[in-house]
């Protein structure tokens, strides 16, 4: 065979070989989706910077931001499968993985880290009249969407003051959406349970003088008594430009797996975040408060990749 035909056979071969065994030598990109919640509040923005950080540090990734019913549905959905990584409160989060309700099994989540405080904006215009929480019987309050924190919150909050939702008309729709309905006149009072601040409560106080509802510090250590996973919150004045401090209560917020990811991913997953903190800090002015000395605790037991992370950086034993 001469040179010329030994070169076209060889190339031949090469093509089939390629065509035939096309992933030969090559790593599969490994396609994942991060459960978020509705437009407008922060788990979209904190969750479209861990994907970016993700894809950035743990090469073969392709990892997509979901927008979701929120903190109560997210467990649901990395416990079933449907989700690989998603943000939840701690108060859900610990609910889901022992069974607790709302829930009605325990759910096979696990922690990467915790990550920094929701806050829960009570709000209304300024001229609603509404000044406390019990002003707000008979009156038109959204909710945020069916399976977010933000009602879950409310229920437990509400009784601790003598309410109910019951006492209420709750519009169960997403943040953004309940903002242009109290400046528009549809809603009287929004609950949104979000990182501050945050862009719905932002947008309203553009267009609306707004108020926040008052809730005395004897009910929110009631309430942090009653739940410890919750915290007692203040939002500064200049957020959103109120006459003083606001007191409010929070929630911590936690990035959850399903405890079969591979602890190898999981690993990298935790260092592509939380061993990138600078980073993470500016994806959203709530995460300016993420902290690796303050990532493992979670109410929700690590991942062994996570625990195995934090071990190598000393943050744990």
């Amino acid at each position: 065979m001469n040179k010329k035909a030994l070169l076209i056979t060889s190339g031949i071969f090469l093509l089939i070989a390629v065509l035939v065994f096309p992933a030969a030598g090559l790593a599969e990109t490994k396609k994942m989706t991060i459960g978020t919640a509705s437009m407008g509040g922060a788990y979209y923005p904190v969750g479209t910077g861990i994907a970016s950080l993700i894809n950035k540090y743990v090469p073969g990734t392709d990892v997509r931001v979901e927008v979701t019913g929120g903190a109560v549905e997210n467990p649901r959905l990395v416990g079933g499968g449907e989700t690989d990584l998603a943000i939840t409160n701690a108060g859900p989060g610990f609910a889901a993985y022992k069974g607790n309700k709302p829930y009605p099994k325990s759910y096979p989540i696990l922690s990467l880290g915790y990550m920094y405080p929701s806050t829960l904006h009570m709000v209304t215009r300024q001229d609603s009249g509404i000044k406390t929480l019990k002003g707000l019987k008979g009156k038109r309050v959204g909710c945020g969407v069916a399976g977010g924190g933000t009602i879950l919150m409310m229920k437990r909050l509400f009784p601790l003051i003598g309410m109910s939702i019951k006492d209420i008309k709750p519009s169960y729709i997403g943040y953004k959406d309940a903002s242009l309905a109290v400046q528009d006149g549809n809603l009287d009072a929004t609950f949104v349970l979000a990182g501050a601040p945050t862009s719905a409560i932002m947008e309203l106080g553009m267009h609306r003088p707004i108020r926040f509802i008052d809730i005395s510090k004897k009910t929110v250590d009631l309430f942090v008594e009653k739940y410890p996973f919750y915290t007692g919150v203040t939002i500064p004045k200049d957020y959103y430009k109120t006459p003083g401090d606001v007191l409010a209560v929070g929630a911590g917020n936690l990035l959850i797996v399903n405890k079969d990811m591979d602890e190898e991913l999981a690993y990298k997953i935790t260092a592509a975040t939380f061993g990138h903190v600078a980073e993470f800090q500016k994806v959203h002015p709530s995460a300016k408060v993420i902290s690796l000395k303050t990532a493992p605790n979670s109410p929700v037991p690590l991942h062994p990749g996570a625990a195995r992370f934090y071990k190598e950086k000393g943050v744990i034993k």
